[in-house]
């Protein structure tokens, strides 16, 4: 069963195979190919020394919020931290 921390467009993307993300403007967005790493936003609680391992980078924000870039075989683990709150993909935004 999906987690409840994880945004429903991020769910869908993690599900999709890398085609259709290729195929999506939306699905694809924070997914590195190259490294297969993942860029999210987390709300968090508590001290980010036990959201930040070697294969976790973790860039603090604001108001307990930060920009986590992680390998995709370890979000589920990272998901299960008592500290993360809720993740998020990023959004390309369109200026018109």
């Amino acid at each position: 069963m999906p987690s409840q921390k994880l945004e429903n467009l991020l769910q869908l993307a993690l599900q999709a195979t890398a085609r259709e993300r290729e195929k999506s403007q939306e699905l694809e967005v924070g997914f590195d190919t190259e490294t297969n790493t993942w860029e999210f936003i987390v709300k968090y609680h508590g001290p980010l020394e036990k959201l930040e391992s070697d294969v976790i980078h973790v860039e603090p924000l604001i108001n307990s919020y930060a920009i986590v870039t992680i390998r995709e075989d370890f979000i589920d683990a990272f998901t299960a931290l008592d500290e993360v709150e809720f993740i998020e993909k990023p959004k390309r935004l369109y200026f018109e």
